[in-house]
């Protein structure tokens, strides 16, 4: 039944455990009776901030929406530090909403990013009015999207999320005159315009484009060691045992959030919860055909807006409500190069076998078969001059947009070891996890190494599909300098059909940037120092040392 009339109320308090007052905006039917609750929870404005689903919609469909401001965010009171309260204020406001008198006890939360996080660490908090959940391209922790991406800082993201989302409203909340307030809003405006200048500062703990006094944890939170107190509260992987309701997750191909989305997903999966998970060629928050430099056809439209929403009231529809869930498989995946959908019980898809691609130093440098014989590729890195990034999982400002863009004129880089085969002599589709094992060693106490998947088009155009990267002492400690060592890099997942006469490439380097802070080679860190030298880098490939990329071939 639809609901022509909605009552809509603005600034509506609700009290958390410590006093501290957030407040929501509510969306419910103006006919009388009690409504299941549909709740999100976001730090971008509840007045404006909520772009990819539009509330009045849901309220039509039978539900009371509220949409709050998180703590210390536009209207809401306390202090804003990201997640570090959505566990405790996510059970509260769960409580508060379904004892709403047109509340009907039971809640679903929605949402998108942080918004998709908050649902998660509420579903951690145990509130048993919390029915269901929909994080669409979601995190898992705070540490792996931020200062431990397999030992790298996400460095882009994390000056661009907390420059350009996050402090305009610190600075209107930190300056209390019009002209105090002008003059930062001024100063923000030019720093975003210099962004690209703004990624070469280091230390990055001194960065000059937000003040201790704007942004009080921006600087605190970089020198916390991932092992620190401060993430296990707000760490969903080790608390995965206490999500005991279902979601329903979306990711994309190049999302920010990919393998931390598929993760959530396969937790309620596998204790059999009823989870649902599709996968799309997008970007973040990016539900279009076109992506980066690529047309993925009208397919990749399916969860485009009026989609978005009808999937949406169908998931709800089912579990607050009791009705019927149209019959789909766990798993929708868009394959590109196919352009199209298909569906898997599981993830990895069954049929997925990994397959060895070995590198060699020769014309064709990537084949199916091992090497026979002993070879090793060089190259030196500079952390001066790293390899910038170029489209994938990012989440940066324009120079760096995220997504599929052309390759070549990164692999004409001397610090860039590319990997070939020959023209397929027919089609082969890539479809689940993709882990590189590099034999390498280094004359650097430290340092990284990185790979990148790329398809290769028969007219040279090369468009990246996943990469990843690893900082040296994460998996070898003191053993780094001088030693031959097995790396283990994770590209997270893709799915592609390489086509007839395509070729499969695999880019192999040392930095990624501003993806990923540069390793400045010394044992230390930019974030708290300016020192780095060049490290000189060998890649091995033979019988004894089989550097390769494991690919989840379909057959």
């Amino acid at each position: 039944m639809k609901h022509n009339q909605l009552i809509i109320e603005t600034d509506i308090p609700a009290k958390m455990r410590d006093g501290v007052t957030l407040y929501a905006d509510i969306y419910r039917p103006a006919d009388a009776g009690e409504y299941p609750v549909l709740l999100t929870r976001l730090p971008y404005s509840k007045s404006y901030g909520l772009h990819f689903i539009r509330p009045n919609i849901l309220a039509e469909q039978g539900y009371v929406v509220i949409v709050q401001d998180v703590r210390g965010r536009y209207t809401s009171e306390g202090d804003f530090v990201p997640y570090i309260a959505e566990v405790d204020d996510g059970y509260d406001t769960i409580e508060w909403a379904a004892n709403l008198p047109y509340a009907n006890g039971d809640v679903g939360m929605f949402g998108l990013s942080y918004y998709g996080y908050t649902q998660i660490l509420a579903a951690i908090s145990g509130n048993k009015h919390l029915k269901a959940i929909a994080p669409i391209m979601a995190q898992n922790s705070m540490t792996d999207v931020f200062n431990d991406h397999d030992g790298a800082l996400e460095l882009g993201m994390w000056e661009t999320w907390n420059l350009e989302s996050m402090l305009p409203n610190m600075l209107a909340r930190t300056y209390k005159t019009h002209d105090e307030l002008e003059e930062a809003a001024n100063t923000l405006m030019k720093n975003l315009d210099n962004l690209d200048t703004l990624y070469q500062f280091k230390p990055y703990k001194d960065w000059p484009a937000i003040g201790q006094n704007e942004m009080p944890y921006f600087s605190e939170l970089l020198n916390y060691e991932p092992t620190h107190d401060h993430w296990r509260k707000i760490d969903a992987k080790s608390n995965y045992d206490k999500i005991n309701v279902p979601g329903l997750h979306v990711a994309g191909w190049y999302d920010c959030f990919l393998d931390k989305t598929i993760a959530n997903f396969k937790n309620g999966h596998l204790r059999g919860l009823g989870d649902k998970l599709i996968i799309g060629p997008w970007t973040h928050a990016n539900f279009t055909q076109i992506i980066g430099d690529r047309d993925f056809g009208m397919a990749a439209t399916k969860w485009g807006e009026a989609n978005m929403h009808a999937r949406h009231i169908e998931w709800f529809n089912h579990w607050l409500k009791n009705e019927p869930l149209p019959a789909s498989a766990p798993v929708n995946y868009f394959v590109m190069g196919l352009n199209d959908w298909k569906t898997a019980e599981n993830w990895p898809p069954q049929n997925a076998n990994m397959t060895p691609l070995y590198f060699k130093n020769e014309k064709v440098s990537a084949e199916f078969t091992p090497p026979a014989t002993s070879s090793e590729a060089k190259f030196s890195y500079d952390p001066e001059n790293p390899v910038p990034s170029n489209g994938g999982g990012a989440l940066h400002k324009a120079l760096h947009a995220d997504g599929p863009h052309d390759q070549q004129q990164i692999e004409l880089r001397e610090d860039v070891l590319c990997y070939s085969t020959e023209p397929l002599k027919e089609a082969i589709e890539v479809t689940g996890p993709i882990q590189v094992k590099l034999w390498a060693k280094t004359d650097a106490p430290n340092t990284d190494f990185t790979a990148k998947l790329v398809d290769v088009f028969p007219d040279g155009t090369a468009f990246n599909l996943a990469d990843g990267i690893i900082r040296a002492a994460k998996q070898h400690g003191a053993n780094v300098q001088n030693n031959i060592n097995e790396y283990t890099i994770d590209l997270w997942a893709t799915s592609n059909l390489f086509q007839k006469g395509h070729q499969i490439c695999i880019e192999i380097s040392s930095s990624n940037f501003p993806r990923f802070d540069p390793n400045p080679n010394t044992g230390d860190s930019f974030i708290n120092s300016t020192e780095s030298q060049i490290a000189n880098q060998t890649i091995y490939h033979s019988p004894e040392y089989p550097s390769h990329i494991l690919l989840p071939i379909i057959r």
